[in-house]
């Protein structure tokens, strides 16, 4: 009786690696057959073969995650133009949303930062030049001279010593000047 048992465990084992196998197989040979124009459809919806290609790939994950969920190929590979073209809409949604919230914000930075009107464009040209620093940099600006905190707020806020709070800072000046000074904004 314990042989037949091991016998008939062997068998299963052996069915479900088998069925591993062809699953993989059907996996791949689905990806290999859909990748490049489902690919070519997102590209085309969003113009940004990186994007086009995270859109494909989240598809991707969906359907191999739901796999025993379909019966047929076909069913997957329509879900899958589906989940594309969804996931290029949102993508385009959120990319509209984003643009008018970044748009409203530079709006009102430039409304805060105005002191006179004679240095609104100076004023503006500083806040661009602030946006090109890198983000730790550009983070410690913004928090010291917008948002008037102390070097120890800072360093609590993103997490660091105040003394990397300062060379930040002191970084962040020098290549603000540099940057002004390269656009003749600051006198020599």
């Amino acid at each position: 009786m314990g042989s037949l048992a091991l016998m008939l465990q062997d068998r299963a084992t052996v069915s479900e690696n088998s069925r591993g196998g062809d699953r993989a197989r059907d996996i791949s040979e689905l990806f290999d057959r859909e990748y490049k124009s489902l690919h070519r459809l997102a590209y085309v919806f969003v113009a940004d073969a990186a994007v086009a290609e995270e859109i494909v790939m989240e598809a991707f994950v969906k359907v191999f995650s739901g796999w025993n969920r379909f019966r047929s190929v076909e069913r997957k590979s329509a879900y899958l133009k589906q989940m594309v073209v969804n996931g290029c809409r949102s993508r385009l949604r959120r990319r509209g949303i984003e643009q008018r919230v970044n748009e409203a914000a530079h709006r009102d930075l430039a409304g805060h930062v105005r002191l006179e009107s004679d240095h609104s464009d100076l004023q503006l040209d500083l806040w661009d030049a602030v946006r090109r620093l890198p983000d730790r940099q550009r983070a410690a600006v913004v928090l010291r001279y917008l948002e008037d905190l102390s070097e120890a707020e800072i360093a609590h806020v993103l997490d660091c010593s105040v003394g990397t709070v300062k060379s930040q800072l002191s970084r962040a000046r020098r290549k603000l000047e540099v940057a002004l000074r390269e656009e003749a904004i600051l006198d020599e």
